[in-house]
């Protein structure tokens, strides 16, 4: 049986090798592209959305896999390789689970540290492309970069360069000793070196390393923001775009002080390893563990239903040499990237993340509703405040969104969505925002553009959530996603998209574009109605799309994105360390 094996195993690979040297043989020089280091990657064709010829170079390693002794470490860059290493479809996904969509089971790999670079056949000019790099959303805790979901066929009508990347998620990148033993943010970290390995490689492909724009989602819009401040990403990219995520909300900012400890000794815990031990034991123990059953300690840190929805975060590490943060934003000075453009911005409903799964799972709002004093500190992750603290903050919240009681439901929840809009998303956007305002005042910065998107379209985000197709519960979380990528062709089962939502579609395109092209998403010639850059606050504001068709227009310049909300969260200030409060409320008043 042995020896069958072993004449089946040696002609299996005889064969897989002649099947190389002819896909080698065959494959037009067109697809070749020679690295710095001397190594060759041998894309694939693909078609953009209007037919255009596109290379794909897909699965491309920028770092070794982070497994065994190079677990909970800072991401090491792959290196060179001899010959030539087809690149020709997507690498495995960094292993998660999705807690968005209710995901049952852990998907992906420990071995997922690999980046998609697609680049136009044959450009309209013979200058060297701006790169727009996507930096995937899904929490810290799911999500990933692969072409299932981030797929270039509509940036790449366009002549750019799309890059998109797998970075560790979870426990396996964000666990924190709060010590130089495992200091975490190995997920930003391993973002930091996709930045690092486009500066040393993209000019191979037409690209240009000084015109890089790095754009995300959620917190994938919140990892941009991190890259504008830490020095580790410092001079790596020249213009950000983000969507629905910046450090400031409750989610992404960096864990209180002595929750990620505790947490990693619980991990240790739940794994098998002694949590008593000192860091380096129980980092030694964690090493040799499966990396599923890792992942699967996230489901312990929940203490209703999902929430907190995201139990492990970025933190302060101690200073040392490679650390991504050191500071709490909002004690550590003006930003580097505040020298930068930006593009910013929300939807109208971005609380139907949270909303839209309570309405619809049989039990939970009625549950939500029975222990709201108890779970809502959890839920909006204002727990770490003294008991007395919490409750005042939770009366304050119940007197400013449900002054008519507790009586939101599926068909009445627009006050209910509005909550967690505020609270996980709308607060601390806006506390970014304003804080890039009022630094204008003492250093002339370059522009930046605020927006609200509120389309509704024929397919929504709200569908990964729960939501019914036939229901229209307001423009979701993620929802100007599908405008910049084909995600609706695959994750949806709606009709086709409307003759607005292409007109809209094909102009934020454009303007996403021009922004990385230019730093200006409608600069003069454009044909585009103008976009004013924000300069005071309250800001100025594109209003793209619109929720009734009749009225739909692309881009509406307007004012004061839901005002008396945000004055009520800066008032509030629900999410700040409990030590900083008392004097944060009082700078405001």
């Amino acid at each position: 049986m042995a020896l069958k094996f072993s004449v089946f195993a040696i002609l299996f690979l005889l064969a897989f090798s002649e099947l190389y040297v002819l896909i080698a043989a065959r494959t037009s020089e067109k697809l070749k592209v020679r690295l710095p280091h001397g190594g060759v990657l041998v894309g694939r064709h693909w078609t953009s959305h209007k037919g255009r010829h596109v290379r794909a170079f897909m699965g491309v390693p920028y770092a070794l896999p982070p497994v065994g002794d190079l677990r909970f470490k800072p991401p090491v860059p792959y290196g060179s390789w001899s010959g030539e290493r087809l690149a020709i479809r997507d690498s495995e996904v960094c292993i998660h689970r999705d807690t968005f969509t209710r995901q049952t089971q852990i998907v992906g790999s420990e071995d997922c540290l690999y980046l998609n670079v697609y680049t136009p056949e044959k450009p309209r000019t013979s200058k060297p492309l701006p790169v727009m790099v996507n930096i995937h959303g899904g929490g810290f805790i799911s999500g990933s970069g692969v072409s299932s979901y981030y797929a270039p066929d509509y940036l790449l009508d366009h002549d750019v360069i799309l890059v998109s990347g797998n970075y560790r998620l979870g426990t396996l990148g964000f666990l924190s000793t709060e010590t130089l033993d495992c200091p975490g943010n190995f997920g930003l970290k391993d973002q930091s070196l996709i930045l690092r390995w486009i500066q040393q490689n993209i000019a191979a492909f037409g690209g240009d390393p000084n015109s890089v724009t790095i754009f995300g989602t959620s917190a994938g819009g919140a990892s941009v923001t991190y890259h504008l401040v830490s020095s580790l990403s410092k001079g790596l990219f020249h213009k950000a775009i983000a969507h629905s995520g910046a450090y400031y909300n409750p989610w992404a900012q960096p864990e209180h002080k002595g929750t990620p400890a505790k947490r990693a000794r619980k991990v240790a815990q739940l794994v098998g390893c002694n949590p008593e031990e000192n860091w380096q034991k129980i980092l030694r123990c964690l090493r040799t563990k499966e990396a599923s059953d890792v992942v699967a300690t996230l489901y312990d840190f929940f203490e209703w239903d999902f929430d907190p929805m995201m139990p492990f975060q970025p933190v302060v590490e101690p200073p040392h040499e490679g650390a991504f943060l050191t500071v709490l934003p909002r004690d550590g000075g003006m930003p580097h990237g505040f020298s930068l453009p930006l593009i910013i911005g929300i939807t109208s409903e971005e609380g139907l993340i949270r909303t839209v799964p309570l309405l619809t799972v049989p039990g939970l709002l009625t549950d939500f509703k029975n222990q709201f004093q108890k779970i809502l500190p959890v839920s909006l992750q204002y727990d770490h405040h003294k008991p007395e603290v919490r409750d005042d903050i939770t009366h304050q919240i119940e007197q400013f969104y449900f002054k008519q009681g507790h009586n939101y439901d599926k068909e009445n929840h627009q006050n209910f969505t509005d909550l967690y809009s505020d609270g996980w998303f709308v607060a601390g956007i806006d506390e970014y925002i304003k804080q890039r305002v009022e630094a204008q005042k003492s250093k002339q910065l370059p522009p930046f553009y605020v927006y609200l998107f509120e389309h509704r379209g024929s397919a929504s985000y709200s569908e990964l959530f729960g939501g019914d197709p036939d229901d229209f519960f307001g423009v979701s979380h993620a929802e100007e996603l599908q405008y910049l990528f084909p995600v609706g062709l695959s994750l949806f089962v709606s009709s086709s998209p409307t003759d607005n939502e292409i007109v809209l579609r094909e102009a934020i395109l454009k303007m996403w574009v021009n922004f990385a092209s230019e730093g200006n998403p409608t600069p003069a010639g454009s044909n585009l109605t103008p976009w004013a850059p924000a300069t005071v606050y309250p800001v100025n504001y594109a209003r793209l799309g619109h929720k009734t068709p009749e009225e739909f227009t692309v881009l509406q310049m307007e004012r004061d994105i839901y005002g008396d909300r945000t004055n009520f969260w800066r008032q509030l200030q629900a999410h700040i360390p409990a030590e900083q409060r008392e004097t944060k409320i009082r700078d405001e008043l």
